[in-house]
């Protein structure tokens, strides 16, 4: 099976995870984490929340929101898998980079994870802020190269923030460069759904957009 959820934020919103223990699951059901997983956010805290997340008991794959540890991340080995590019984490633990398209299960899922910190003034550059969160072009040329071998068409779209004209109409939010540059995926991409996080909100936004923080679905 496979499961996607919002923001986990290390062991802050890690307790929504616990009900999936309860199903019993293997490494061949996979979770995907819309971003923020926190899972790397400083190498004194990494082997605690290594153990959380081994303890879910299936394959884990995150998209980077805003609030990780991009200096770790870059250091982890950057393997293939799924037919995506990832950073290895753990044994079943991965970041799929921006702009990769995964097949798990028969279903494709293109991927871009990054967004804009409003609170990044407050924060300490490369302790608990980092430049690299930000959404770049090379993100989109390579999702745009990506979506070309498929003919813009895939089943999914795992983001962490969502598109300018979803977070004004939905949210009521500012724009910002990340949401600027995801305009493209409605113009380019031929999806059957869209989930994001980033927003703190379980919210359907229309009956392709699905905003998720606490709620976790599962893909039929």
């Amino acid at each position: 099976m496979i499961y996607v959820t919002g923001d986990t934020h290390g062991d802050i919103d890690y307790k929504k995870l616990l009900t999936l223990k309860e199903k019993n699951l293997s490494y061949d059901d996979y979770l995907i984490i819309c971003g923020d997983a926190g899972i790397c956010w400083s190498p004194e805290s990494f082997p605690y929340m290594l153990g959380l997340y081994r303890d879910i008991g299936c394959t884990i794959i995150f998209v980077d929101g805003n609030h990780e540890n991009f200096d770790m991340l870059e250091q982890a080995p950057l393997v293939e898998y799924k037919g995506a590019l990832m950073h290895h984490i753990d044994d079943h633990i991965f970041h799929i980079l921006r702009g990769e398209i995964m097949t798990l299960e028969g279903k494709t899922f293109l991927c871009l994870g990054g967004a804009c910190s409003i609170d990044k003034m407050y924060r300490t550059l490369h302790t608990s802020w980092w430049p690299q969160e930000e959404i770049t072009q090379h993100d989109i040329d390579n999702a745009m190269c990506n979506l070309e071998k498929v003919n813009n068409k895939v089943d999914f779209v795992i983001t962490h923030c969502c598109d300018t004209s979803t977070v004004l109409k939905a949210f009521g939010f500012r724009r910002d460069i990340c949401t600027d540059y995801l305009m493209f995926m409605d113009k380019v991409v031929d999806y059957k759904h869209w989930f994001f996080g980033h927003y703190h909100f379980d919210r359907n936004i229309s009956d392709k957009k699905t905003c998720l923080y606490n709620s976790i679905i599962e893909l039929a």
